[in-house]
């Protein structure tokens, strides 16, 4: 009698392979295909009512259906020594090789399977390219493979084509299976060949293998929600892991805001695993997660102070882009009182005593961050309006409806590069996050395209006084200045620049025109949109005259060619809208839209925040990125009378 060898690199495949001999055992694991080969050697003899004895096919079947695998190998090979049909010793001759595979004796199992013929002969391949792929991991050479040659292997082995019911070699192969999925970082196929392979397992083996796909399925940042769905369509429902699964597809439902799916799987977990303890938790989620007001958008705007009169716009704005619904809407307004304490409190009264939905604002850079860090942490959609502070991220359901400050930069530079006396760029902005981002996109863009940063000092924010600055500006010379800052920022500093004799280059901007003589000095404005809004310009703005602004809304020229948010603003306020009065009416046309549509609780409307690709906006729209910034064209415009007039043929 041979004894089996056992390998290093594979778990012990006899008596108990890694699955044990038991789970051979059984109608389950018959292997069909092979009976048929001997079909009626065992059936009763109707004559006699004697049962013929079994021929040695019928033995080495049984034996190795049992997991015996030296009688299975000796009663083949008298099945191969006795008279008979072809296809009785093509049979015999696959119990060999396969008792070989199990054996790993990959030799001998390729030259048994080279013999194999009949109607046997097709599952040659199959057997055939599971020992290819064992052999090599055997001997190192498919650890040592490449990413890409791993992957392929594991969609060849996925592929393989067994006779139906053998048991054994499939435990083999899904062992192999799940080393490369763990190898590889497959956890969705690990989680889906440990469900396939727990019911060839004993029940310490099982426990072992379904710990290690549990580990997975408990991590929230191991599997996206597609390969979630994935494993719920092809686990099992008798699958000891299928509860597992379940619970994960219900937290991603609920994540998703699809609270009829989420419920939908919990009947179903209560109806076929009655007690699993953690349903009542995933309800009350869901209870939770419906307790919202979807008819209610809350709108943080500072409507004291100073800055009123800009909350006041906005709040029209927001009016105007609810208005074609109704009173499907109810606008709850919260003053930020320019504080990021206060602004913290009207986040949570939003969220928790008015039940908004979702909210739009703030405007004000200083409590940017303080409100989307409130959003963030209580679970609501925020599209902030500000135009100095990056606090998008989609992850987080924050937003920010405003061009980026990336694409502005970058629309600048390429206007200034061609049109621009020399290539000597400074800029001017306080010590603030928003100049330090906009410094660092000039500095990136200018650089990359060999002009020259030139270094001026910095502000405070609290300053009001520039005379210092812009001396220290009309030294340094330079052809191009960037204004890092707002618009009423700007409306400070210009003068103070006019007042040192330094002015922007007039339009039609043309580099090759003269400098101007005697002791004027220009240099090409720049405005990024923070900075280019005309109401916050206000008297100043012919110190910005021939300023080039990058803009993402630009009011229709006539009134013939405005549209309805403009008729609308305009009869209000027979100024205009500005950018931040457009982008403030898009934030709650798309929220509105979004709702409209089905995105009724906040998860939902998250969900749909981050996909969506356009809306009946005032400015143009295409989505929002991951980062959470609306994807708005940027276009360059030249400052006339105040306000900017888009350039014929620039971007």
């Amino acid at each position: 009698m041979r004894k089996p060898r056992r390998f290093p690199v594979l778990l012990p495949v006899l008596a108990a392979v890694a699955c044990g001999p038991g789970s051979v055992h059984g109608p389950a694991s018959a292997l069909g295909a092979e009976a048929d080969a001997s079909a009626g050697s065992l059936a009763g003899d109707a004559a006699t009512g004697i049962p013929p004895e079994p021929t040695p096919l019928d033995l080495a079947l049984a034996a190795y259906d049992a997991g015996r695998l030296d009688e299975a190998a000796g009663a083949a090979t008298d099945a191969l020594a006795a008279p008979g049909d072809g296809e009785t010793a093509d049979s015999a001759r696959l119990v060999l090789a396969r008792v070989a595979v199990a054996e790993g004796r990959w030799e001998e199992a390729q030259a048994r399977l080279a013999e194999v013929g009949g109607g046997q002969a097709k599952y040659v391949p199959g057997y055939s390219e599971l020992v290819d792929l064992l052999s090599s991991e055997a001997d190192g050479t498919l650890a040592a493979a490449g990413e890409d040659e791993r992957r392929a292997a594991a969609r060849r082995l996925e592929g393989l084509t067994l006779l139906p019911g053998d048991s054994l070699i499939e435990a083999i192969r899904l062992e192999l299976q799940i080393r490369l999925d763990r190898a590889l970082g497959m956890r969705e196929a690990l989680v889906r060949h440990v469900a396939e392979i727990l019911p060839l397992c004993e029940p310490a083996e099982a426990r072992r293998w379904q710990d290690e796909a549990a580990a997975v399925l408990d991590d929230p940042s191991a599997l996206t929600e597609l390969e979630i769905q994935s494993l719920m369509a092809s686990v099992d429902a008798a699958s000891p892991l299928w509860p597992a699964v379940a619970r994960r597809r219900a937290e991603t439902a609920i994540a998703a805001g699809d609270l009829v799916a989420a419920a939908s799987i919990l009947d179903r977990v209560d109806a076929t695993r009655p007690g699993e303890t953690w349903v009542r938790g995933l309800r009350e989620r869901i209870a939770e997660t419906a307790n919202v007001d979807a008819g209610r958008i809350g709108v943080l705007v500072p409507t004291s102070g100073s800055a009123a009169a800009i909350g006041e716009r906005v709040l029209a704005a927001v009016e105007i882009a609810l208005a074609p619904y109704g009173d499907r809407f109810v606008i709850e307004a919260r003053d930020t009182g320019g504080d990021e304490a206060t602004t913290r409190e009207a986040v949570q009264e939003l969220v928790d005593d008015s039940r908004a939905i979702a909210i739009v604002g703030p405007v004000e850079a200083r409590v940017a961050q303080a409100a989307a860090e409130e959003a963030a942490a209580l679970g609501v959609p925020l599209i902030s309006l500000n135009g100095q502070r990056d606090v998008g991220d989609a992850a987080s359901c924050l937003f920010r409806d405003y061009p980026t400050f990336g694409a502005e930069i970058a629309a600048l530079v390429d206007y200034a590069w061609g049109h621009a006396r020399g290539h000597r760029f400074a800029v001017l902005r306080g010590e603030g996050h928003y100049g330090e981002l906009i410094a660092q996109a000039v500095g990136e863009e200018v650089g990359r395209r060999g002009g020259e940063m030139i270094d001026v000092p910095s502000y405070t924010s609290a300053q009001t006084e520039f005379l210092e600055l812009a001396q220290a500006v009309r030294r340094a010379r330079p052809d191009v200045i960037v204004f890092a800052d707002s618009a009423a920022r700007v409306a400070l500093i210009a003068p103070a620049l006019a007042y040192e004799d330094l002015w922007p280059q007039p339009a039609p901007h043309d580099g090759a025109s003269p400098t101007p003589g005697g002791p004027r000095r220009e240099a090409l404005y720049l405005l990024p949109s923070a900075a280019a809004d005309p109401a916050a310009l206000g008297e100043a703005k012919r110190y910005v005259e021939g300023a080039v602004a990058a803009v993402g809304f630009v009011p229709a020229a006539t009134a013939a060619e405005r549209s309805a948010f403009e008729t609308a603003f305009d009869a209000r306020y027979p100024s205009g809208p500005s950018a931040l009065d457009a982008f403030a009416h898009d934030a709650a046309r798309i929220a509105a839209t979004l709702i409209d549509l089905g995105a009724t609780n906040r998860p939902a409307l998250c969900r749909a925040l981050g996909t969506v690709e356009s809306a009946d906006t005032a400015a143009p729209f295409s989505g929002f990125g991951a980062d959470g910034e609306a994807r708005h064209p940027v276009r360059t415009a030249v400052v006339h009378d105040g306000r900017p007039v888009p350039v014929e043929g620039a971007p």
